[in-house]
């Protein structure tokens, strides 16, 4: 089909394969096209190809986690860092390289789902749902020229679903039960045939939890449930044109502990998120052309038990994006897209003795309008360099331009040498500009610089090692300020730097040894770290197939010297160090159906990642998980 030949002829300059000797594959048998990183650049690249670090999360890898939470999975991998205020619904982020989160933008299912009304325009790790996840891609390193406002320490992809591309059918399911009363499924079905591929996936999570605050008059435990769908599909109208729709729903709702409320385990929440990405691929000569429409929108409430607040987000991207096969070793794509963010605020109203008695509400949008082009070129076989640069007119701040340069080199069979320079940036949100109460519409974008350097090496018994130093810095950041009221312009520069190390090691035919350590240094312009950052993070990874049947696995995550954090008084308080074990054990039967145990928290460390915040004591969760 021509599509397909079409998409593999596209990754030949990834892949080092000329378009003909790739549809001569094609012809012959599929072509296995290695490890894919679908982020890292305009178009889908090699892994080993490209010169950003990216850390990939396959279905497998995900399914045989020990680890019940999506934040918690990621924060295994190097520079990534997870925290969350209480157990599984709670509100959870992810910073990359120290990075709060409203540096690293959100995609799920290609289509971005941060929340426009949240106060910085964050993603909420807390409302995704453990089993709902397919594959992750987390991209670090500032990604503006690809991404646009808010890519500066990277971005997080997450796939819900996809449709198959091969003709055929496959499906899953899974259920677990466990601790604090959690109950857990996973339901995932695809289907294609020579023109069209569907696929769809249905999970459910719930949880009686436990309390999220560790103190004094708290002890009500917070529950949580989720409902998350996601789906993918295509439909080849001819040889040269392909239709296709991919979305997500999710519903969540949940008990908080609202600090500073009358009662503060009165809290509760609920939220509806839904996505929707259209699209139509039309191949011409050596032009593939793409046209996309999506729509997030995500309708939330919170409420401490006397007042409920109301916050609606929406954004619609139009987009166009054209990608031009010079020949076997360039590639040039291009295009432009236009961005409408909309957002309702809910502020409280206060009397003259500071007590509550009403909520205004405030309504705004902005418009940013964007061009964009990426030049990749093999410049010998064993070098690749690519090129993108980015220009974006928001309707608040005028223009800002952002590029990057990445390069790899494949200096020997074994060793691949890569590094990046790119410069980002970030619009102050729509909270940040006009909540009725914190908001500051006298705050400019921030821009950042960006560069790494790495190594990576392939042994010949199956080992690997690689490396990465880091650095990032940003302008005149925007953050809370107790002095204003609301938020403000930071003088000065803001810098991130650090070290990542992984690696992996065979011992023997049936056990394999992971590991990685991250050296995070990230501080203010008054020399201050920034909060919930260890500076020291070590985790250790140990899979083992005992038997043909019977399967183990082992993380171990050691996490230590955090600056002092808010919690939740008033003031920083001290972060112990931490380490966490947590451990997974599975049995295969005849009919290929798994049986598995996995435990989390294996020692029953007691420690906590935001203060007066508790984490899982020693729980243990059962499972069964079948293909068909």
């Amino acid at each position: 089909m021509t599509r397909i030949l079409t998409t593999v002829s596209a990754l030949a300059l990834g892949l080092g394969l000329p378009p003909q000797a790739a549809q001569a594959q094609e012809d012959a048998a599929p072509v296995n096209l290695g490890t894919l990183t679908l982020y890292a650049n305009l178009t889908e690249f090699r892994l080993s190809r490209t010169g950003s670090a990216v850390e990939l999360l396959t279905e497998e890898e995900l399914d045989r986690a020990p680890e019940t939470t999506l934040a918690d999975r990621l924060d295994r991998l190097p520079g990534v860092t997870s925290a969350a205020n209480g157990g599984p619904g709670q509100t959870a982020s992810v910073s990359l390289r120290g990075l709060p989160n409203r540096y690293a933008p959100v995609y799920i299912n290609g289509i971005e789902a941060t929340d426009t009304s949240a106060p910085q325009a964050i993603f909420n790790f807390g409302n995704v749902l453990p089993g709902g996840i397919a594959r992750a891609e987390v991209v670090k390193g500032s990604q503006s020229a690809l991404y646009g406002s808010e890519a500066v320490g990277g971005i997080v992809a997450l796939d819900t679903v996809k449709a198959p591309d091969a003709p055929g059918r496959e499906g899953k399911a899974s259920a677990e039960v466990g601790s604090f009363g959690t109950r857990n499924a996973t339901l995932s079905y695809g289907i294609a045939d020579e023109r069209s591929g569907l696929a769809m996936s249905l999970s459910h999570f719930a949880t009686d939890g436990y309390s999220a605050v560790e103190a004094d008059g708290y002890d009500e435990d917070d529950g949580f449930s989720g409902t998350q769908l996601g789906f993918d599909g295509y439909y080849d109208a001819t040889d040269a044109l392909r239709l296709g729709l991919s979305g997500f729903y999710t519903r969540v709702e949940g008990d908080y502990d609202a600090n500073g409320a009358p009662d503060p385990e009165a809290g509760d929440f609920d939220s509806d998120s839904r996505g929707l990405r259209a699209y139509a691929e039309l191949q011409t000569g050596a032009v593939l052309h793409e046209l996309s429409l999506s729509r997030y929108l995500i309708d939330r409430t919170l409420g401490d038990g006397s007042f409920d607040d109301d916050y609606d987000s929406r954004r619609d991207v139009l987009a166009y994006t054209g990608t031009w096969e010079i020949d076997a070793d360039r590639s040039f794509t291009f295009g432009a897209d236009t961005t409408r963010e909309a957002a309702t605020f809910s502020a409280a109203v206060y009397d003259a003795s500071f007590a509550r008695v009403g909520t205004a509400t405030n309504d705004e949008d902005v418009t940013t309008t964007g061009v964009f082009a990426e030049y990749a070129w093999a410049v010998t076989p064993e070098i690749d360099t690519v090129l993108s640069l980015r220009h974006d007119d928001h309707s608040e701040f005028g223009g800002e331009t952002t590029g990057r340069a990445a390069l790899s080199w494949r200096a020997t069979e074994g060793l691949t040498l890569r590094a990046t320079l790119a410069t980002g940036y970030r619009a102050p949100s729509l909270y940040e500009l006009y909540d009725p109460t914190y908001g500051n519409d006298g705050i400019d974008p921030e821009t950042s610089r960006s560069a790494e350097i790495g190594a990576d090496y392939a042994f010949a018994n199956g080992a690997t090692l690689g490396g990465t130093l880091f650095y990032t810095e940003i302008d005149e950041l925007i953050d809370y300020s107790f002095a204003a009221g609301g938020y403000d312009q930071v003088d000065g520069t803001t810098v991130s730097q650090g070290l990542e190390l992984s690696g992996s090691l065979p011992l023997g035919q049936r056990v394999d040894l992971t590991g990685g350590f991250t050296y995070t240094d990230v501080r203010d312009a008054n020399d201050d770290p920034l909060q919930r950052v260890p500076r020291y993070d070590v985790t250790l990874g140990l899979d083992a197939r005992i038997t043909d049947r019977l399967s183990g696995g082992l993380s171990v995550t050691h996490k230590a010297d955090f600056p002092d954090t808010y919690g939740v008084g008033f003031a920083p308080e001290p972060v112990d160090d931490y380490t966490v074990v947590n451990a997974r054990m599975g049995y295969t039967f005849d009919n290929g159906t798994e049986a598995y145990l996995r435990i989390e928290n294996l020692t029953d460390e007691q420690y906590n990642v935001v203060p007066d915040y508790q984490t899982s004591d020693r729980a243990a969760y059962f499972g069964i998980r079948a293909s068909f």
